[in-house]
């Protein structure tokens, strides 16, 4: 049987000590030369090394491992938001574990108590809970980076778009053009502070707003069409429909295009939306995109700077969205 090779095989072959090809396992290559790397990896194919995750992770205490727990995998934006994520992290030579909390706080508290007991190097976390609950279940202080749903005064850094302006500017737009009354479509409100902000810029700019709130998990989409034309319909003058997720212009786009048409009634709708999916049900609605993928790779950029530097990392980062 040919004997496995081990790190010493690996220092020998390439000439260098046991620590170079430690530093190089670990992706520390600031204190070695481009020859002396090439000249590690090359031993490393040469001799079929695989290294022994447990025991390194034993000794750096690092696992290159960086959970993410966002919201709802089924929602294109956390998908988009682990996709940046992922990216970035894997180019900096850590590994992105996802797990879904699925809209459900109690859910998010028992994953956040497993990511707590498990070897992870940090957290970057789309939250439902507060920030005192998120700490209180991981159960022990790893670096945190909390992405889309910021935290009043928060304890880590954290990257968010700027809801409250976006949400205002797409307000003050349809006001602009004569509509009076606003709908508002949302999942619960409850503390998530990206949708809290939306609805407060909506209400900066006017007091005539009726709200609908979601519950993703238990909803009847006709009871929720039939509560949303009566709200339509107890006024007179022309209503604006604002959702503040794409997944419910997906739901009732195609049924409120088909009452404004029937009805012959200035209808206009509006929302986030991060796909071309709802443009594609109307091309002619104007909306929100924010960016994902760069909310998600910025927020892993904070986790490497934190993990990797002594520097202070920046407290927020703010990603602009966009209203056309």
């Amino acid at each position: 049987m040919t004997k496995k090779a081990n790190i010493k095989d690996v220092a020998a072959l390439a000439g260098v000590s046991t620590a170079t090809v430690s530093r190089y396992l670990n992706h520390d290559l600031s204190r070695m030369s481009e020859k002396t790397a090439e000249k590690v990896q090359d031993a490393i194919t040469k001799l079929n090394y695989v290294p022994n995750l447990v025991a390194r992770q034993m000794i750096t205490k690092s696992s290159k491992m960086i959970a993410v727990l966002i919201s709802n995998i089924d929602d294109y934006f956390s998908t988009e938001l682990f996709k940046g994520v992922s990216s970035m992290l894997e180019s900096k030579g850590y590994i992105a574990v996802m797990f879904d909390s699925n809209s459900d706080a109690a859910r998010e508290q028992k994953l956040l108590k497993t990511i707590g007991s498990r070897m992870f190097d940090g957290l970057i976390i789309q939250p439902i809970n507060n920030s005192h609950i998120v700490q209180e279940s991981l159960g022990r202080k790893i670096p945190i980076v909390v992405v889309d749903r910021g935290f009043q005064s928060s304890p880590w850094p954290q990257v968010i778009a700027d809801n409250y302006q976006s949400a205002r500017t797409a307000t003050k737009f349809f006001l602009d053009q004569g509509y009076k009354h606003v709908v508002v479509l949302t999942s619960e409100l409850n503390s998530v502070s990206s949708r809290l902000e939306r609805y407060r810029g909506i209400k900066s700019l006017t007091d005539d707003v009726d709200i609908i709130q979601i519950d993703e998990n238990s909803y009847n989409q006709s009871a929720i069409f039939k509560e949303l034309v009566q709200k339509i319909d107890k006024v007179k003058e022309d209503t604006l429909i604002f959702a503040l997720k794409e997944r419910w212009l997906l739901e009732f786009v195609p049924s409120l295009t088909m009452k404004s048409r029937i009805e012959d009634r200035r209808l206009a709708i509006t929302g986030f939306a991060d796909t071309k999916m709802v443009t594609q049900l109307d091309p002619n609605l104007h909306l929100v995109t924010q960016r994902p993928f760069l909310m998600g790779a910025s927020s892993a950029e904070l986790m490497i700077q934190g993990l990797n530097s002594d520097e202070e990392v920046q407290q927020e980062v703010i990603i602009d969205s966009k209203f056309e």
